[in-house]
């Protein structure tokens, strides 16, 4: 592996391992909350946050990015940086409390008001990040984000299940989603010090990036917004607290495995100037991501039913057919999320800008018709057709940016997910016995074992599909050096200690 390639794996490790931590603590989060409030206090705050993410989505700026393309950062590019930083959110704060009273009286709910002003608070703290930061991404350097990853959400889980169980009122939701982005805020300035200073003499060097990113973000919002919008209107606040609480935590593995990669992809495809090193790199990023989170989101899928009893208990078991489905549109998603970092270091932002519309084109009319006739698993299908597109327009796209056959795109997909039919084959057989049995102890064990031995499964199959395919560099190679490492240091602390 070259020393580049090192770096990469290496920071995606801290990566990866940071997002683990938090998204674990995320849904430890979720579990108590759950058992704290109802579906409908899910649902209610569910409506704010939807609004909240689109207009965050559609202004979202790629300033880390754009800085990660500059070879050297001077004062006049990180105050730059800060301040349209500091611009977008202060426009996001007041388009939040703007639109509160008009959304509390589209859906006849005055908590919303309230509601919505609170959140608006978490975009302000968020522009504010000390954009220095970068210069610890940019050296592969992912150890503080670790750090502050592993404060905010503990301190998110503190705050929001505080108040939820003082006041079970789901204004826990609300307090801890505000909580994590103030100490976010303070922790980059410890970790990456500098003196914020207005500025944009270094405009043009966001403008180009920034415009096709905004249509981007613009399709991409409504895209996957639209359908927590519409089910309180034909459905009502219950079904879309299932939803979105399904969506939650079927999203962990892509949000633990996947997002956490791109900018070290970012960066690791910025170094690769050669045609078919970037082929190479562009398809084993696609298999190592499917690698590490696929398994997970199988065993999500077949035990559905047991987990959600045994996580969140039986109020809300009628939402397991809908988990499953998330899940799935989950699997097909893992493949299309490494485009967008190949066509950003291109200089292609337009055709991931190209990707959002043909499938926001087909969408938005799919799952309004969806949605108001099948109500939840309107939903799951519009979201199922949507990704389906997407995917299929992301083969086109990676075919035209690096002339990577799309037969070798799939290939290289289903052959990350090979490893799981032995561990299907297994949970389906435990299946019907975890489902029969009470909730209780008995139960989380039973789940728990089950889901460890699936994994185990199917790193067992993952490994010897590698070591019969002459043992190409990838994610196993590095899993197996880290195996190796660890065995080398428990040996050497054994002999020093007899």
């Amino acid at each position: 592996m070259t020393a580049i390639g090192h770096k990469i794996a290496t920071a995606s490790l801290w990566s990866v391992g940071g997002k683990l931590i938090a998204r674990l603590i995320d849904f430890f989060s979720l579990l108590l909350l759950a058992r704290l409030l109802t579906p409908e206090d899910f649902g209610l705050v569910a409506i704010a946050v939807s609004i909240l993410v689109i207009v965050e989505t559609v202004l979202e700026l790629p300033l880390t990015q754009a800085l990660l393309r500059h070879e050297t950062l001077t004062d006049d590019l990180l105050d730059t940086a800060f301040t349209l930083s500091l611009i977008r959110g202060g426009i996001i704060a007041a388009l939040l409390l703007s639109l509160a009273w008009p959304v509390a009286y589209f859906y006849d709910e005055p908590r919303l008001l309230p509601l919505m002003a609170t959140l608006s608070l978490a975009p302000a703290m968020r522009s504010l990040v000390s954009p220095r930061m970068v210069v610890f991404m940019r050296a592969f350097d992912f150890r503080r984000e670790f750090a502050i990853d592993l404060m905010v959400k503990l301190a998110s889980l503190i705050a929001a299940v505080g108040v939820a169980a003082t006041t079970r009122s789901y204004w826990g939701l609300a307090i801890g989603s505000v909580t994590g982005p103030c100490l976010a805020l303070v922790a980059s300035y410890v970790f990456a010090p500098m003196r914020p200073r207005l500025g944009l003499r270094e405009w043009q060097s966001f403008r180009d990036i920034i415009g096709w990113n905004s249509v981007s973000q613009v399709l991409m919002s409504f895209n996957w917004q639209l359908d927590r919008l519409l089910l309180p209107r034909f459905t009502g606040l219950s079904a879309l607290g299932a939803f979105s609480v399904a969506d939650s935590i079927a999203g962990i593995p892509h949000q633990v495995f996947v997002g956490p990669l791109l900018r070290p992809l970012i960066a690791g495809f910025a170094r690769v100037d050669e045609g078919q090193k970037r082929i190479l790199a562009y398809l084993k990023a696609t298999h190592a991501v499917t690698l590490a989170a696929a398994p997970v989101l199988m065993i999500l899928t077949v035990l559905a039913e047991p987990m959600l009893r045994v996580a969140v208990g039986d109020q809300w078991t009628f939402a397991a057919p809908v988990f499953q489905g998330l899940c799935i549109v989950s699997i097909l998603t893992l493949p299309s999320a490494i485009m967008p970092p190949l066509a950003m270091v291109l200089d292609q932002t337009r055709l991931v800008a190209l990707r959002m519309f043909v499938e926001f084109a087909l969408r938005v009319p799919i799952t309004v018709l969806l949605v108001v006739k099948f109500g939840l698993e309107g939903a799951v299908a519009a979201r199922s057709i949507g990704v389906a597109v997407a995917y299929l327009t992301s083969l086109l796209i990676v075919r035209r940016l690096i002339g990577v056959a799309i037969w070798v795109q799939l290939a290289t997909f289903l052959r990350a997910l090979l490893p799981g039919v032995p561990m299907l084959m297994f949970l389906f057989m435990v299946q019907p016995w975890l489902s029969d049995l009470p909730a209780g102890l008995g139960l989380l064990f039973a789940v728990g074992s089950s889901g460890i031995a699936a994994l185990a499964l199917f790193w067992l199959a993952a490994l010897a599909f590698w070591h019969v395919s002459e043992r190409p560099s990838g994610l196993e190679w590095i899993v197996i050096q880290k195996i190796e490492a660890g065995r080398q240091r428990l040996t050497g602390m054994t002999e020093q200690s007899s």
